[in-house]
């Protein structure tokens, strides 16, 4: 999706630096695709907020409950990871034309920043792609701050994204 020339866009070398700050980053634990997408995305808007940048999120739902969303990766046994949703962090990037376009920064599926479009074809499914700010449900009926798409977890959000990236990273090696 192209946006007019946006104030709150960032430079294509500015969003090609911070990826790969996210690519390298072994507190992610990257090499563990099966789950923690939302952990991931948690960490990863923080620290887009912390250097003054305005984040949202983009979430793809598989199209029904028996349908699951897939990509194929080698840090997978079954080498594909599966989920009933996937989320990543979302930043407006300037164009050298000066226009913006929203750009995805997933590591797991991707080696750079990418417009939504191909952030979701990546998926092998007809996923519903759901757009939100910071703090906001991706489905509104099932409460919760946007953590995941459910209430927030009883420790927080931040001890839970923490824990849980913890645990995840033994399979970092």
């Amino acid at each position: 999706m192209t946006v007019p020339r946006s104030p709150d866009a960032i430079e294509p070398d500015q969003a090609t630096a911070i990826f790969a700050e996210f690519a390298a980053a072994g507190d992610l634990a990257l090499q563990f695709p099966a789950d923690g997408c939302y952990t991931r995305t948690h960490v990863m808007v923080h620290r887009l907020v912390d250097r003054g940048l305005a984040p949202s999120k983009v979430w793809a739902f598989a199209a029904s409950a028996t349908d699951l969303l897939w990509t194929e990766t080698p840090d997978h046994s079954d080498g594909r990871a599966q989920w009933l949703y996937h989320v990543a962090p979302v930043l407006v990037v300037r164009s050298p034309d000066g226009d913006a376009q929203k750009m995805v920064f997933d590591p797991i599926l991707f080696d750079r920043p990418v417009p939504v479009d191909e952030w979701r074809s990546a998926l092998h499914d007809t996923p519903t792609l759901v757009r939100t700010t910071l703090g906001e449900p991706p489905l509104p009926a099932h409460g919760g701050s946007g953590y995941w798409p459910a209430p927030d977890p009883l420790e927080g959000p931040d001890v839970h994204a923490r824990e849980t990236l913890e645990e995840y990273q033994q399979w970092n090696a």
